[in-house]
């Protein structure tokens, strides 16, 4: 057993997102490796796991942000993480929210070591969730600019990231540890029929989206392009987000919205056709869950998904602001059984070649375990 890790995120169950699933993954692997403390916010004391200690933090009851309750300014949670940070030889951030910043902020005055995996560029996520103002927007990435040049290292789930934060201005140490999937979890449906019954959906063909239902994710354009589609089509939502947004998926007809739900993989399962339409991405996990069930994807040209997608292999591009392409794209594969089973094939090969979980995780047990013995 090495020293003492502290690991922040600012999600947790049931309120599931792909940061959470890597904490999920990394505490699995991890656990027999190191002394876990978790950092988190007190949505739901439900799940905890048995080797790793939970620190849960007090929601706020005045404010709210994206789809997530923020934690309390109080004096008891800054004692928490005070001491939680205090606790620890090694604090390991995901996400530069509340709870993340003021952990960083005790880590660097108690002169801890500091790794951050960065999961995706939050000035872009912040600009196109509130539409924010130019100067607005820069200032906002200034400010994380200069937190993550204040860790001891950041890691990055593909290379090619590393060149774009190079570009933004980030000028810190950068290692590659990629995301990985669950492939025996999420694998191709034995009876896609028997699993829809079992869901309770229409037997009728199912597109599907997984993730949150909010502006940067470009939700709308989905639901804009399925309007546009004829025949016996379902809608599937599979997650939760902006009320604004998701009241209009629930009010459409053929469509279901599941809320955050722990067993996203019997819904992959069920499903026939899946959908990425966002604006930012880094790995985009559920595009890879997706494949690594035997979907054919359309998806979006966005981040690291523009690599492992490969056009007519395991899947398709459409532009992201052409609702009317993406429904001809998705009417080509609904008419093609074949072509569709074709990409769904190749996807379920390319997840289960490339990203695994064992590769990546090793990995940051061993850049982990490089800072705690400095």
């Amino acid at each position: 057993m090495t020293n003492k890790l502290l690991v922040v995120n600012d999600t947790y169950y049931p309120k599931v997102d792909g940061v959470l699933i890597f904490v999920e993954e990394f505490i699995k692997r991890a656990q027999n490796d190191f002394e876990i403390t978790l950092l988190v916010p007190d949505y739901s004391r439900k799940k905890k796991f048995k080797k790793v200690k939970t620190v849960f933090l007090e929601l706020s009851k005045r404010f709210s942000a994206f789809t997530y309750q923020p934690i309390k300014y109080s004096r008891s949670n800054r004692k928490n993480i005070k001491k939680a940070v205090k606790d620890s030889s090694v604090v390991f951030i995901q996400v530069f929210g509340p709870i993340g910043v003021l952990a960083f902020r005790y880590a660097r005055k108690m002169k801890k070591k500091i790794v951050v995996y960065v999961h995706n560029t939050p000035w872009e996520f912040l600009e196109k969730h509130y539409s924010l103002r130019k100067i607005t927007a820069k200032l906002t990435k200034k400010y994380f600019i200069s937190m993550y040049n204040k860790a001891d290292i950041l890691l990055v789930p593909f290379h090619e990231f590393i060149g774009e934060l190079r570009k933004a201005g980030i000028k810190n140490k950068m290692e590659v540890a990629r995301l990985g999937v669950d492939i025996d979890r999420f694998s191709p449906a034995k009876d896609k029929l028997q699993m829809k019954k079992k869901l309770k959906i229409p037997l009728k063909k199912i597109i599907t989206y997984v993730g949150r239902v909010s502006n940067e994710k470009n939700t709308l354009l989905l639901l804009d392009a399925f309007q546009k589609l004829k025949g016996e089509v379902h809608l599937l939502i599979v997650g939760d987000g902006q009320p604004e947004l998701v009241k209009q998926f629930r009010e459409q007809n053929d469509c279901t919205v599941t809320g955050f739900v722990s067993n996203v993989e019997d819904y992959l399962k069920a499903s026939d056709i899946f959908v990425m339409p966002s604006l930012t991405e880094t790995t985009s996990l559920a595009t890879l869950e997706a494949m690594s069930t035997g979907l054919p994807v359309l998806a979006t040209k966005v981040g690291f998904v523009k690599k492992y997608i490969i056009k007519d292999h395991n899947g398709s591009f459409f532009p992201r602001n052409s609702s009317a392409h993406l429904a001809l794209k998705i009417e080509k594969l609904l008419q093609n059984p074949e072509l569709a089973q074709k990409y769904g094939n190749n996807a379920r090969k390319t997840v289960a070649y490339a990203f695994s979980w064992e590769r990546s995780i090793n990995k940051i047990k061993r850049i982990l375990r490089r800072f705690d013995q400095n």
